[in-house]
């Protein structure tokens, strides 16, 4: 399997091996998923995140002036924790960690379910849902990092992080390496070079159908 590829489960479904990270050395506490403003050309990254002033978390009048980006956490690839619903987007965020909940740097941000020993992994999903009077083109506004912040004693662990181009019950994993591959948040049956979002009517949100990794 290689990118661009649809992300299986990503987005509006319920489903959660959708993206996978791995630790080489286990980790002393629960990752948190966290999002914050990107200021590089996409797909390249910051370094880390420092500050959340784009539209994606600054939001509309229609949304509420609430962050776009939401995130679920299922804990173990082995888990099989799902969200329970296809509808598991949050409708406002809650303050500090909660799961799943909308992602806006250190103020509203997932605790994953679980802490990775060596070798173990955790895994989570996003989901976009875009207000009408949300900016267009979307290049500016809507770009952002997912940080996922660790914490180890000892040697640092080596990451890998993949995506599920499987099913849900039997995954299939590809690398997806920052800053060279990105994410997208796109139409219902996209296709390879046409990643896009059609906004809703005047006054709705829409969430976004599918997730893809590209570069």
């Amino acid at each position: 399997m290689a990118v661009p590829a649809k992300v299986t489960g990503g987005g509006p479904n319920d489903a959660t091996q959708c993206f996978k990270i791995s630790f080489s050395t286990a980790l002393s506490q629960a990752p948190t998923i966290e999002s914050w403003d990107n200021s590089q050309a996409y797909p390249a990254t910051d370094e880390y995140g420092t500050t959340t002033a784009k539209e994606i978390f600054t939001g509309t009048t229609v949304n509420s002036s609430y962050p776009m980006l939401a995130a679920w956490s299922g804990g173990a690839e082995s888990s099989g924790n799902l969200p329970g619903s296809a509808t598991w987007h949050p409708s406002s965020p809650v303050v500090g960690s909660n799961n799943p909940n909308l992602l806006i740097g250190v103020t509203s941000y997932v605790t994953c379910t679980n802490t990775p020993g060596a070798g173990g992994d955790t895994v989570f999903n996003l989901s976009l849902k875009a207000p009408s009077d949300a900016t267009v083109p979307s290049t500016i506004g809507m770009a952002h990092l997912v940080q996922v912040r660790f914490y180890y004693t000892g040697a640092a662990p080596v990451l890998a992080v993949t995506f599920n181009e499987g099913t849900e019950a039997i995954p299939s994993w590809t690398i997806l390496t920052p800053g060279t591959h990105g994410i997208q948040y796109c139409e219902a049956d996209t296709l390879v070079g046409n990643y896009q979002l059609t906004l809703p009517q005047e006054g709705l949100q829409k969430t976004a159908p599918e997730v893809w990794v590209t570069t």
